[in-house]
């Protein structure tokens, strides 16, 4: 790309960053747009320098599914492949030997497992986790079609630890990051690192838990900036920062080449797992597809990250951003944003 065109879209997406932060969207954000070969813009506002980590929340799940689909690779097991086969927990359990018989790896990829959407374990503190699992599963209908759901994932996690013989924290640096030369990625970071803030407190997760009638009295205190600290309550309050649904910290830079090594892949499997599975619409395998993701796929992370790819066309756009960071609920929703990103990297594309 020439470098005309390149300070095109530089300038846009400033522009564009500097628009969504004034109207509420975020405090601070940083976003890259790039190709297979390059990177071709990179813009911060607030806080964000390039180099700061975020809380990405669910892209956690991207990094999960691709420590998987890499296993599979090695044919230390395979897309169908029973839970319960993997984990022995699981057929130590009456309960959960019937509740959860069949399902499949390539279930949980693509969230049609029939676990529920989500449970809070840190209300059960100090019991195990197939016990807390199960009693989430006893007390909850089995979902149908496609139901996104953590427990989905943190699942994946523990098939992980398993199969590698050891925590899940270093799976991450010796199976992912460190093989794909990834650079700034990893659970519980380090005090020294540069962070961004995610949020205040816990109020949504409060509100989700009081819905339910569920109680727990260890909530952070309201008010209180979260910075290093998982912003998720299963991840941080149960599984102490590390599970594979959450707990991920990263620069933008790490996600940049995570998505380039799916755009430049020519693996069958890492090929296939960018696009929509049968009977799992608007699901790849870890990544979403569908109208958000034109001609690619992608993934969302509830603190206000954000990563799409397109193969076809391309073009890749890394969002992170801390749209929790306000100290009252309700922040807004970043699909707008991240739409703006989008169309403005499409058309200024060569």
């Amino acid at each position: 790309m020439t470098p005309e065109r390149k300070q095109l879209i530089q300038r846009e997406i400033e522009d564009i960053l500097l628009r969504y932060q004034a109207a509420g969207y975020f405090p601070s954000a940083s976003v890259r747009v790039f190709d297979k070969e390059e990177t071709l813009a990179a813009a911060s506002v607030g806080d964000a320098r390039e180099d700061f980590l975020f809380d990405v929340a669910s892209l956690t799940k991207i990094a999960t599914a691709t420590q998987i689909l890499l296993l599979i690779g090695q044919g230390k097991l395979q897309l169908d492949s029973a839970l319960s086969a993997l984990l022995p927990e699981i057929e130590a359990h009456d309960f959960l030997r019937q509740r959860i018989n069949g399902i499949t790896i390539r279930q949980l990829l693509t969230h049609t497992s029939t676990l529920p959407a989500w449970y809070p374990f840190y209300a059960r503190q100090g019991e195990e986790f197939f016990d807390v699992l199960a009693y989430a599963l006893e007390h909850t209908e089995p979902s149908r079609g496609v139901t996104y759901s953590d427990l989905n994932f943190m699942l994946l996690g523990k098939v992980i630890e398993k199969i590698c013989k050891k925590p899940l924290e270093q799976c991450l640096q010796e199976e992912l990051v460190q093989p794909l030369g990834l650079g700034d990625m990893a659970y519980r970071p380090e005090k020294a690192k540069s962070i961004i803030p995610s949020c205040y407190d816990n109020a949504i997760e409060e509100k989700m838990c009081a819905e339910r009638g569920i109680a727990f009295s260890g909530f952070r205190p309201h008010g209180a900036p979260v910075a290093g600290e998982a912003n998720d309550g299963n991840c941080f309050y149960y599984f102490g920062g590390v599970s594979g649904h959450a707990g991920i910290f990263a620069a933008p830079a790490a996600y940049e080449k995570l998505c380039r090594f799916y755009m430049n892949t020519e693996v069958p499997l890492l090929l296939t797992a960018q696009r929509e599975q049968p009977n799992s619409p608007g699901r790849g395998l870890g990544f979403q597809t569908g109208v958000s993701y034109p001609h690619g796929c992608g993934h969302t992370g509830f603190t206000g990250t954000g990563i799409y790819f397109s193969r076809d066309c391309n073009i890749g756009v890394v969002s992170f951003t801390n749209r929790l960071f306000y100290p009252y609920e309700n922040p807004q929703q970043t699909w707008e944003f991240r739409r703006a990103l989008q169309e403005a990297a499409f058309a200024l594309r060569e």
